[in-house]
């Protein structure tokens, strides 16, 4: 209760991971129980998870980070992707921590939602690539509440993007651009980086 306080006195949203594994089930109930949710709000995991916390989560307007490689690593669980963008609730993906997971691969970790989430669901097709790509770049920006500044190339937003060079071998099999940036590319694949419009690579 002090640190929601503290956060709505400096205006600042709030991170907390929850429900991450099977001891701490119950977690977003009792945020939610408290009044502690709501749109400034990202929860981060969110594996052990009720069918009436996930309802709760989305009418609170409350975001999740899934973290596959670390949830996979320390053996949380599994991430409940279908679930939480079923109910309608605001997923992004991240790296959690590279301590855990080696590296800052965001393409490794759309390959593994993908992967989990359809193997979960016994169907090839229950979790699209171009869907993963959204959940990578302007549902992470939603997550974070800065979709209006970054997240998609749109006029007026700042120009956060990459160049995947599609000339590499590992890329020539695939047609589909969503295909080729989840299932295929690697960070080799990546010619340059602009931040707000500006090379840094």
């Amino acid at each position: 209760r002090a640190d929601r306080a503290l956060a709505d006195e400096l205006g600042l949203p709030v991170s907390v991971h929850v429900n991450n594994f099977e001891g701490s089930a119950g977690g977003i109930a009792a945020i939610a129980e408290a009044g502690l949710l709501g749109p400034d709000v990202q929860l981060i995991h969110g594996i052990w998870s009720s069918e009436a916390e996930i309802e709760a989560v989305a009418a609170s307007g409350a975001s999740l980070s899934l973290s596959p490689f670390s949830e996979l690593r320390i053996g949380f669980g599994l991430p409940m992707t279908g679930e939480y963008l079923a109910a309608g609730v605001p997923v992004g993906l991240s790296v959690d921590t590279t301590t855990l997971s080696g590296n800052a691969d965001m393409f490794a970790i759309m390959k593994a939602i993908l992967n989990i989430e359809n193997a979960r669901a016994l169907d090839e097709f229950a979790l699209t690539a171009r869907r993963v790509l959204e959940l990578a770049t302007i549902e992470g920006a939603r997550s974070l509440g800065i979709d209006d500044v970054t997240g998609s190339l749109t006029p007026g937003k700042r120009a956060d993007l990459i160049v995947v060079d599609t000339r590499s071998v590992n890329l020539g099999i695939v047609a589909d651009p969503a295909h080729a940036l989840v299932e295929a590319a690697q960070p080799a694949n990546v010619e340059a980086v602009l931040v707000d419009g500006r090379f840094l690579k």
